[in-house]
């Protein structure tokens, strides 16, 4: 019986905001965000606003109107291939600077890498793996006298 009592004046507490214009009524807002929508430089049929509804919850699926994907394929393609062709001769620069025995620290030092970890696990780790470089003591990999050395 309580909660009876207070959804009715919860209802009645709305009801006289509304009518004292404080708050739009229901349902409005979903219109003007459509109508709004519809005016931005941009708009097209395919971006119109979303609106989901469940028993709980309300969702809004706005469509960014600035985003303009002509094109951005290609140059995503094309920055990719760039950046890979740069590491691929970065690669080759450091297996031919390798022909005499070369420490991690050298090798590190030649390519401008200065974090360790990186260093062993993205470049020195899968050019050992394919063979592109050797260890001059493979008993002791983690000896400090290690040295790589061309494969």
């Amino acid at each position: 019986m309580l909660f009876v009592y207070i959804q009715h004046k919860r209802l009645i507490l709305q009801y006289r905001i509304s009518y004292k214009c404080f708050i739009e009524r229901r349902g409005s807002g979903i219109k003007k965000i459509r109508n709004e929508t519809a005016r931005l430089f941009g708009y097209t049929d395919e971006l119109v606003p979303e609106f989901r509804s469940a028993r709980t919850e309300f969702h809004t699926i706005l469509m960014n109107m600035n985003y303009n994907m002509d094109g951005a394929t290609n140059h995503v393609t094309d920055h990719v291939t760039n950046h890979v062709a740069e590491q691929d001769a970065r690669i080759e620069s450091l297996i031919e600077f390798c022909a005499t025995p070369k420490s991690r620290e050298e090798m590190q030092d030649y390519l401008g890498i200065s974090n360790r970890g990186h260093f062993s696990a993205s470049i020195l780790r899968p050019l050992l793996l394919e063979g592109k470089l050797k260890m001059t003591i493979p008993d002791k990999p983690k000896s400090v006298k290690q040295k790589y050395i061309q494969g």
